[in-house]
């Protein structure tokens, strides 16, 4: 067996980050826990969390370039930046952006609105809009399913995509270019 699948250094370092947030986020997502307010915004934020490790697997070891492009007022500092830069190198499907593009609205909605809920209209119709659990689980939600239970199994569904497009980051890894 050969050692070019075994991390080491930063990829490992990351690997290890990404989980530790994923069981964080795991205690903090719980169904029929907390109110919806937290389950969105700790939704979205996971999300932004796992779409960042997407795009750091993807990209060239340079620190200084590499941090200073994610840092909050530079081009990939938001998480919409983010979901697009990832959908244009091809790292995420296109259900998959327009997925992410839906959580961050209601994310936005629930962060700018106090007295928003989940049987608000426009949250509903957001949450009925998310599709890539659907084709991930190849269903349909069952009867009785609330937007509550749609948000948090998409933001889910898309968690299992985007952590197995950190690997596929990691593998198509660029590499600086200094030829000259």
């Amino acid at each position: 067996m050969s050692g070019e699948h075994i991390l080491t250094g930063k990829a490992a370092q990351r690997y290890l980050d990404l989980n530790n947030a994923l069981l964080k986020f795991s205690e903090l997502f719980q169904y029929n826990e907390g109110d919806d307010r937290a389950i969105v915004i700790i939704g979205g934020s996971y999300l932004d969390i796992v779409l960042e490790h997407v795009l750091l697997a993807f990209f060239p070891e340079d620190d200084s370039e590499v941090d200073r492009l994610i840092q909050y007022d530079q081009p990939l500092g938001t998480f919409g930046n983010k979901v697009r830069m990832a959908y244009c190198l091809g790292l995420i499907e296109k259900v998959v952006k327009d997925d992410l593009k839906l959580v961050g609205k209601i994310r936005n909605r629930f962060a700018h609105d106090l007295y928003v809920t989940f049987e608000d209209k426009t949250i509903k119709s957001w949450c009925n809009e998310l599709k890539w659990h659907k084709i991930s689980m190849m269903a349909n939600p069952p009867e009785g399913a609330t937007t509550r239970d749609l948000y948090q199994v998409g933001v889910n569904q898309l968690i299992t995509f985007l952590n197995g497009a950190v690997a596929i980051g990691r593998g198509d890894k660029r590499k600086i270019r200094n030829n000259f």
